[in-house]
């Protein structure tokens, strides 16, 4: 379930209110957040700009031209160079002054955390899960090219290839790549704050509830376990290039593939991978980053290498077929209610969070506490009129039409605009 403040900060997000925190540097800012209606003005107290999305053509993309497409390129495939200047760009949005106007945000990279966790019960396990992600990619690198001068391609982790050598994969080096696993905890087990690599040092603001970190931020944590990932097997991302539909396609990426990156690489808050030996070493009040939490992921830089991965993985499938798939979306707004998925997590029909999904390894099965990321974030809820309203779909059904938002960092679009890669507003390609 949400918690009081998070679900407070939902409501205050989608009616233009006012949002009081427990935090009084929070309370002291100005809380408008920037769900720019298409072809509407509001005005409570917020500036709200006029914009329209661009209207889906029978491709699925809006009428606009894509003349240079952005190249994306597996992390072991960049040059040294590539790689240290991806390295120095991505520094720099941990350095530089917000300027969207993210309540308690003191960087770019806060502000980008902000836009996922505002916003995850309804990113997640639901129809939106793969349109909003490549959306929030874009976000991710207009901010590297426009405030971080960032020319190179962008990295993906090419995750299939490091199954068997998982702690060796290179984006874990400590010189050229992001620093390896976190310090032993309870029991003498890694799950602690990293510290190596050029992101040892990185604070983050933004809690899960919406409230400013104390004593100047918390840490990237990392607790990695090669059995977990072992979801990012070539067999599970045929089985999910090989899915009929989007509706089982989606599915599929995130009952295996999508745990894979999140959970091996891992961390702990207060959710923990006891199924593979780990145990609870942290409350919610400790301050750690972990990927394995679908709100706060996105602090880890790793976050963004392994979901422009998954995003590969839905542009292959939708290639296979592209006429038809430019324009296949379903699935909820939100999950309603608990779902009870098969064993292996890889079915999903309606739309349910892949909450049985095992693996095993080398001898070794594991299984996801708590189902994965995301995995009792909205679960049960009311649906919520609101958000519904300003996703523009009429109801619970995820369509072309959905609006997605960023906070400003990019102009709201539809998942219309995002659904052709190599066109509309996305404009990239996969070298």
């Amino acid at each position: 379930m949400l918690t009081a403040n998070l679900r407070a900060a939902l409501v205050a997000l989608l009616l233009y209110t006012p949002l009081v925190t427990s935090s009084p540097e929070l309370a002291a800012q100005d809380h408008g957040l920037s769900l720019r209606s298409h072809g509407q003005t509001q005005n409570d107290g917020f500036t709200l700009k006029r914009r329209r999305c661009g209207r889906p053509g029978p491709s699925g993309q809006p009428g606009r031209s894509c003349v240079r497409k952005s190249q994306r390129k597996a992390w072991d495939d960049l040059t040294p160079q590539q790689r240290a200047d991806y390295i120095s760009s991505t520094l720099c949005l941990t350095t530089t002054p917000a300027k969207h106007g993210v309540p308690g945000a003191k960087t770019l990279w806060d502000e980008l955390h902000f836009v996922h966790i505002v916003q995850s019960a309804y990113i997640h396990f639901v129809g939106a899960f793969l349109p909003f992600h490549r959306y929030f990619l874009l976000a991710h690198e207009t901010l590297l090219r426009k405030e971080c001068r960032y020319r190179g391609p962008i990295p993906y982790w090419n995750e299939v290839n490091d199954v068997q050598t998982f702690r060796n994969s290179t984006v874990f080096d400590p010189i050229t790549g992001f620093g390896g696993d976190g310090v032993p905890i309870a029991g003498g087990k890694a799950g602690g704050c990293i510290t190596d690599g050029p992101f040892a040092n990185l604070k983050l603001q933004i809690t899960a509830n919406l409230t400013v970190a104390p004593d100047g931020g918390y840490c990237i944590s990392r607790n990695m376990s090669d059995c977990l990932f072992s979801g990012a097997l070539q067999e599970n991302s045929d089985a999910c290039l090989n899915a009929p539909d989007f509706e089982t396609h989606r599915n599929c990426l995130e009952a295996k593939p999508h745990i894979a990156g999140h959970w091996g690489v891992g961390g702990t808050v207060s959710t923990l991978l006891s199924f593979c030996g780990v145990t609870q070493a942290y409350t919610d009040i400790d301050m750690t980053m972990k990927m394995s939490d679908t709100l706060l992921s996105p602090g880890d830089p790793l976050f963004y290498l392994h979901h422009t991965w998954l995003d590969k993985l839905w542009w292959e499938w939708q290639s296979r077929n592209l006429s038809a798939r430019l324009t296949e979306i379903s699935g909820p707004n939100i999950v309603l209610s608990p779902p009870t998925p098969p064993t292996d997590g890889t079915s999903g029909g309606g739309g349910p969070p892949p909450g049985k999904a095992t693996f095993t390894f080398r001898n070794e099965t594991c299984s996801p506490s708590g189902g994965g990321p995301g995995q009792g974030h909205g679960i049960g809820e009311p649906l919520n009129t609101a958000f519904t309203d300003f996703f523009g779909d009429g109801g619970n059904v995820t369509t072309l039409g959905h609006v997605l938002f960023s906070h400003g960092i990019l102009p709201n679009s539809t998942i219309g605009e995002v659904m052709n890669l190599e066109g509309g507003i996305a404009c990239a390609e996969y070298v």
